[in-house]
């Protein structure tokens, strides 16, 4: 007799087989063969490690309030009880009263109505971000990109998106302070006018001086506005000092403005530059760069990216060939590059050079020289912030050798007006030449350069003015704090890293009746109209031209797109030197050592340290590490086994990291060293922006200051050490996202080369299981279990699709608009401006470094990271895939749910029901993706009166985990931080589970939109989701998957995305039929340099992935063959765990990541 569930292959045996253990590395199909793990202990797969992880909840899960599992499961079983018929709600908020915002209602306001303004957001270091942003009854509430820009054309970055949190920043400065140089004297709270009134006899004395004495540290803005009223500064004060200030400026790249066209480039060669983020142009360099590899026929081609790096970017994620390689080796590559090329005395200064072959792959060289030769015009070479000038003006002779220039690359004039550099003020504000100093919008007490001794120089100057938008140490060490205006409340404009002006407009009055730098340079040079607006109008008036009602217009067109097109754009190219020839004597240097390590520096998810106080952006995970909430010393698993700095395994205990002297020069600090693979021999990766001291409740007391060590115009250094802590703790606790879940050989993510795809892209096979049910697989279906495991039918009809496959005629899933998503994995680049951006919109709290460490992050979207190879130092690839609720139409969390709280709406959404949840977490138990999230405390409604990081603020004293106060005794949110939310979605409470609902309030505003004007079905593209509308490349899509008239009769994009060859179902053995697909990955290696083995799988790509020949997978095992042997109900129906401790769950897929 079979069992319901039994394959027919299995039928007369006893009892099913316990599910085998298989290695925790064989998570996907990679073209090379090789496994994805996603850390070093996944690769190592020891018992212990499984052990940890084959708890469904994270250590401490089972801990709420300190209460037993007993006591728990009581408390539970009353609420039940209670929750019979559903009538008390679990989502229970406060009553409070409202109050109408205004007395007069403007006509054109629509309450519960959003209205969108464009401006634009200042970049570090110049440059900036196109915006639309979002406000409701006057409020800004999410940022978007301005479809009109062309940096962001629609995308934004997660700096803009979390940018909106510095506007409603409880610990912003609120009131001009003052306080005397006496420190017994307390700061006192003045008014503006206060200000006004001393400023104008204080600076008065330096009218007769013409500014000796006087020094400026402003912002490196791009805004012309800026460089006018700086203009006007040194008129009135000839000898002042002006600074702009960039802390991550690198003086190699000075003198011009590099524009790649990457959607022209068919061949690209980064040297140690992550050119996709982080730049002022990142968001186009990545839309063009995965606009190139976006494939979707058999026929379709893509350009290829040869990256040498010393860490593991996610440029060099994205590589079809990636070399790791020290700072200090790269240059060595850039020479090879130009002699392999043989361009002569097109590349001056390099014939001499020797590049020892222990230093440089010298096939790999050659086939890169080649590639870029066939490719004359339509190849580019690049250099990053690491790497020396002459390095650089050997790259932009190779490109112009190759008749790249023009083409894939331009120059512009660099922006003027740099000012003197902070070392010469420096030098200055200490032998007592400076009197006063105003600082605008930056803060180089924290960040300036290593052995400037900034601090103490600063603290000699009698008179020190600082303008900040949020606390600051350098507004800590000034005599005047003066509150600044966020770029959400101000008037100004800004200059685009390819010359595109932006006016940036206020979206609320200032909440503080704070000023902008600009208005402040107006009342200290006595402007009679020092308001912003007037200021900003006078200089585009006469940048523009016309008078009257002529630049009216123009004004008027300039606000309402976000540009002004009538702005004269820079022309020409700068006059930049070529060769190393023209950078006088160079020569490469020697490899690091273990005694002389490279140390790179770069920008975290914080950027410079302005984004400290973001909550945000501290809990998002870095890109290789996936760290949160800290800083480290990253270094290769060779080199920390070297140096005996090897981290604690990753098991039911906290993770540390052993703490270290970093000494570089004459400067030390101390930071905890971690392990990341793709990191080179003998090299240090440190983010700066961490450590701050004076930031507000969130940033202070977050990682460490890199900048103590960090030398000036440089973003790496040679010759430093990494020695044991000679002092304070010698562990330190790291919080990491990536071991949250284990997804345990499933061929959960999928890649394979162009020729493969070329190949047999367009193919269909069909497939008869052995229940005799018909399909037909498409090429990325075939390189997974539903090749060879039949799909797990249910004995019961799903009643919305009355069907065991496609929807039946008639049924609720047959009507239109079902909704759907596709993920395409060729365009991920792992940037997070997805979960920033869900965040964003829907109300989303940060948890804390100490929650986050226990597993209970709340991102709707993760995404997953691995690292592809067998070689735990040097991995072959790092992949990515975003991984959200994939609304299946079959939800196992539906079934198991007893009050009805997760239920299916007739357009394939599954519904998450806030007030009938009563928080069994039975759900999340239940999900086999595991993107289900459950609030523990009440993160969301609750004032966090700590620092994020375990440590308290509460003036008697408390726990380390602030939550585990009761609620009652806690504050409610600030008021100001409740004005940021969007009130379109409910803020949820403690017992709460919450997912991805695909921003179906968006659904409903568009679902309303189109029945007033009578418009019928909703457009393709008429929704966005905030994860769609934010990501860079596109990689997201969604619509309606009947949808077949769109696009000139070729449907949804999503529904195009759905039945392309790529396509697959995560998990679509399991029958619960997700409603977001993905799209396998694809890479354009060069057949020159890969092995036999891979160039054969071109041919037979089946042999690694698939098993239409019961082949073992790639990276992965060979799956079981009777149909049911790694079911979800293997070992459990046994009767069977093997005392291993596995539970089912792992069966099919990992805890929550």
């Amino acid at each position: 007799m079979s069992l319901p569930d039994q394959c027919p292959s299995t039928i007369g045996e006893k009892e099913f087989r316990k599910p085998r253990s298989v290695p925790l590395n064989d998570q996907g199909v990679s073209p090379s063969g090789q496994p994805y793990w996603r850390g070093l202990d996944e690769l190592a797969d020891t018992q212990d490690f499984r052990d940890w992880l084959e708890r469904e909840f994270p250590s401490g899960a089972s801990e709420l309030l300190e209460s037993s599992r007993r006591t728990f499961v009581k408390l539970m079983g009353a609420s039940l009880a209670l929750a019979g018929a559903a009538t008390l709600p679990g989502c229970r908020r406060p009553d409070h009263k409202i109050m109408p915002y205004s007395q007069v209602v403007p006509e054109d306001a629509i309450p519960g109505k959003a209205k969108y303004f464009a401006t634009a957001m200042p970049l570090p270091g110049g440059g900036a971000e196109g915006l639309l942003v979002e406000t409701h009854e006057g409020r800004p509430t999410k940022i978007e990109g301005n479809p009109n820009h062309p940096i962001n054309r629609g995308k934004s970055s997660v700096w803009s998106q979390g940018s909106i949190l510095g506007l409603y920043d409880p610990d912003r400065l609120k009131d001009p302070v003052f306080t005397d140089s006496d420190p017994a004297h307390p700061m006192t709270a003045r008014s503006w006018e206060d200000f006004r009134l001393w400023s104008q006899e204080h600076f008065k004395k330096f009218d007769s001086t013409g500014g000796k004495g006087l020094a400026f540290i402003a912002d490196a803005k791009t805004s012309p506005t800026l460089r006018a009223m700086r203009q006007r500064t040194s008129a009135q004060w000839p000898s002042a000092m002006w600074v702009s200030h960039d802390p991550t400026a690198v003086a190699a790249t000075a003198g011009a403005r590099e524009m790649l066209h990457l959607d022209k480039a068919k061949v690209v060669v980064s040297l140690d530059r992550d050119f996709m983020v982080g730049e002022p142009a990142s968001l186009k360099y990545a839309r063009e760069f995965m606009g190139a590899r976006r494939v979707l026929a058999a026929t379709d081609e893509m350009n290829r990216l040869y990256v040498v790096e010393s860490r593991f970017s996610i440029t060099g994620s994205k590589a079809d060939h990636r070399l790791r390689a020290a700072p200090s080796v790269v240059p060595a590559f850039a020479v090879a590059l130009a002699k392999a090329l043989a361009l002569g005395d097109s590349v001056p200064g390099v014939a001499g050079m020797d590049t020892p072959a222990a230093l440089v792959d010298q096939h790999w060289i050659d086939a890169v020289a080649e590639d870029l030769a066939a490719n004359r015009g339509k190849g580019l070479v690049v250099a990053g912030a690491t790497q020396p000038a002459w390095v650089h003006a050997v790259v932009r002779a190779i490109n112009a050798a190759l008749g790249n220039v023009g083409q894939t690359v331009e120059h512009l004039p660099a922006f003027a007006g740099e000012g003197q550099s902070i070392e010469v003020l420096a030098a200055a504000m200490s032998s007592g030449a400076i009197a006063t100093v105003v600082v605008l919008d930056c803060n180089p007490v924290y960040d300036a350069p290593a052995g400037l001794g900034f601090a103490a120089a600063f603290a000699k100057v009698p008179m020190r003015i600082t303008l900040s938008v949020g606390s600051t140490e350098t507004a800590a060490a000034s005599q005047w704090q003066l509150p600044g205006a966020h770029y959400l409340e101000s008037w100004g404009d800004v200059e685009a890293w390819d010359g595109t002006v932006s006016a940036i407009q206020p979206m609320i009055a200032p909440l503080y009746g704070s000023k902008s730098d600009i208005e402040v340079l107006a009342m200290l040079v006595g402007e009679e109209q020092a308001d912003g607006y007037h200021l900003v109008r006078t200089v585009w008036q006469q940048a523009l031209g016309g008078e009257g009602s002529a630049f009216e217009k123009a004004w008027r067109r300039a606000l309402h797109d976000g540009i002004a097109t009538t702005w004269a754009r820079p022309q020409g190219a700068a006059n930049v030197p070529s060769g190393a020839q023209g950078e006088g004597s160079v020569k490469l240097a020697a490899a690091p050592t273990q005694n002389s390590l490279d140390v790179v520096f770069m920008r975290g998810m914080v950027a410079d340290g302005r984004y400290a106080n973001v909550a945000w952006l501290q809990e998002l995970p870095e890109v290789s590490s996936r760290m949160v909430w800290d800083n480290a010393a990253m270094v290769s698993p060779a080199t920390a086994e070297a140096l005996g700095m090897v981290q604690d395994k990753e098991t039911a205990k906290k993770r540390y990291a052993t703490m270290a002297d970093l000494k570089i020069g004459d400067s030390t600090m101390q930071v905890p060293v971690w392990a990341v693979p793709g990191i080179p021999e003998h090299t240090v990766v440190l983010a700066v922006g961490y450590g701050r001291e004076v930031c507000g409740h969130v940033g202070t007391g977050v990682g460490f200051n890199a900048y103590a060590v960090k030398p000036a115009g440089a973003m790496m250094a040679s010759g430093a050490t990494l020695t044991r802590a000679s002092r304070g703790p010698s562990s330190y606790m790291i919080a990491t996202t990536q071991a949250h879940g284990s997804m345990e050989g499933r061929a959960i993510i999928r890649e394979f080369d162009l020729p493969a795809w070329k190949n047999f892209g367009e193919q269909r096979v069909p497939k008869t299981d052995p229940y005799g049910r018909s399909s037909e697989l498409t090429f990325a279906e075939r390189l997974g279990e539903l090749s060879h495991t039949p799909v797990n039918e249910s004995i019961y009809t799903n009643p919305l699709n009355k069907s065991g496959a496609d929807a039946a005629p008639g049924s609720a899933y047959a009507s239109r608009p079902q909704w759907g998503m596709s993920i395409d994995m060729t365009s991920c680049i792992g940037c997070n401006v997805c979960t920033v951006a869900c965040q964003s919109e829907n109300n989303i709290p940060v948890v804390g470094k100490t929650e986050v460490n226990k597993g209970r992050e709340l991102h709707w979207i993760r995404v997953d990271r691995y690292f592809v190879g067998d070689d735990r130092d040097n991995p072959e690839y790092m992949s990515y895939q975003p991984v959200p609720c994939v609304q299946c139409e079959n939800a196992p969390c539906e079934t198991v749910c007893p009050v009805n709280a997760t239920v299916h709406g007739p357009e394939g959404i599954n519904y998450q029901v806030y007030n009938r949840c009563i928080g069994t977490r039975y759900c999340a138990n239940n999900c086999p993706y595991k993107v289900r999230r459950f609030n523990f405390f009440d993160y969301g409604v609750k004032k966090y009166n700590g620092d994020y990081v375990g440590k308290s603020d509460m003036p008697l004293g408390g726990p380390e985990n602030e939550n585990l106060i009761p609620p009652r005794f806690r504050e409610q949110l600030d008021e100001i931080a409740k004005m940021g939310m969007n009130p379109d979605v409910t803020v949820r409470s403690r017992g709460v589970m919450e997912k991805c609902t695909y921003c179906i309030q968006r659904l409903n505003e568009a679902r309303i939109e189109m029945k007033l004007t009578d418009a019928g079905l909703i457009a393709d593209g008429a929704v966005l989701t905030a994860c769609q509308q934010a990501c860079p490349t596109d990689a997201i899509v969604f619509g309606d998957l009947l949808d077949t008239t769109s696009n000139s009769g070729k449907g949804s994009l999503a529904g195009q995305m759905r039945g392309n060859g790529r396509s697959y179902m995560l998990l679509g053995y399991l029958n619960t039929r997700p409603r977001t697909t993905y799209m396998a990955g694809i890479r354009n290696p060069n057949p020159k340099l890969v092995s036999s083995k891979r160039e054969e799988s071109w041919s037979h790509p089946f042999d690694h992935g698939g098993h239409d020949d019961h082949a073992a997978p790639a990276g992965g095992h060979e799956e079981s063959h009777d149909g049911h042997g790694h079911s979800m109900l293997d070992g459990v129906i046994g009767g069977v765990d093997g005392g291993s401790g596995r539970t089912v769950h792992l069966t099919i897929l990992g805890a929550m990541a």
